[in-house]
């Protein structure tokens, strides 16, 4: 049985979700509940959880009061009202979370990755490290999953994106990783500070050099990329304000 905790505030959302774990995951042991820090960091330092469920707005604080306070070593799922930054620093740090209302099916494929978090500790644990540091505004990390291996970079050291079809190539000074997600999903995350010069190409301002007679930007790592037409003028505009 995977012994789990509930930390939520709203009593009705945590009905809905032990109603929901008991049809959708047997397994799934529910020995405790709370919607305060104070006794969120108690019940789990003596019960030992496999998984958590933790809300991020909590009576007395933030479920990230109760981490702070805690060794992690269980899996945990967030689950959280729509708040544009906090999902923005789940997805750099690739942590799972569930919007309220719950989803069944949501709920569902999360409890089938908390299970594999749950088998491998350290790297839930890495990822985690890489969420609060975000959460805390600190420089940001982005993590990035292959099939078999993640990798956890600083945003100042990614000098550009490329995209392959569904997948995105990052190009780092030291590395080029090749990643199964679409490159406008990391255009919406990582925002400012990185320029779609071209429909294949989205580019770290810090690293453009200058912009050649043809049409392509010089980076500081020698590569030359192209700009469409229909971007040079923001592409420019950008590179003056930099």
């Amino acid at each position: 049985m995977i012994k789990t905790i509930i930390i939520e505030d709203e009593v009705n959302v945590r009905n809905a979700l032990r109603k929901m774990l008991t049809i959708l995951e047997p397994s799934i042991n529910v020995i405790a509940e709370t919607g305060y820090v104070k006794d969120a960091v108690k019940l789990i330092k003596t019960e030992k959880p496999d998984l958590v469920f933790l809300d991020i707005e909590l009576e007395d604080g933030t479920g990230f009061d109760v981490l702070r306070q805690l060794d992690v070593d269980f899996s945990i799922i967030f689950t959280t009202a729509y708040n544009q930054y906090a999902i923005n620093a789940f997805k750099f740090s690739a942590i799972d979370y569930l919007l309220k209302p719950l989803d069944p099916t949501e709920l569902q494929e999360s409890i089938v990755r908390a299970k594999q978090q749950i088998k491998n500790k350290k790297e839930h644990k890495e990822l985690l490290n890489s969420l609060l540091n975000n959460i805390e505004k600190k420089e940001k990390k982005i993590v990035l999953k292959t099939t078999e291996q993640h990798f956890v970079f600083y945003v100042k050291e990614i000098i550009r994106l490329e995209a392959d079809g569904a997948y995105t190539i990052f190009v780092t000074k030291n590395k080029k990783i090749i990643i199964s997600r679409n490159i406008k999903y990391y255009q919406d995350i990582l925002g400012d500070g990185f320029v779609r010069c071209h429909q294949s190409h989205l580019v770290n301002l810090k690293y453009i050099l200058s912009m050649n007679k043809n049409g392509f930007l010089q980076l500081s790592n020698n590569e030359l990329i192209i700009v469409s037409t229909r971007k040079k003028s923001e592409v420019i505009r950008l590179m003056n304000k930099e």
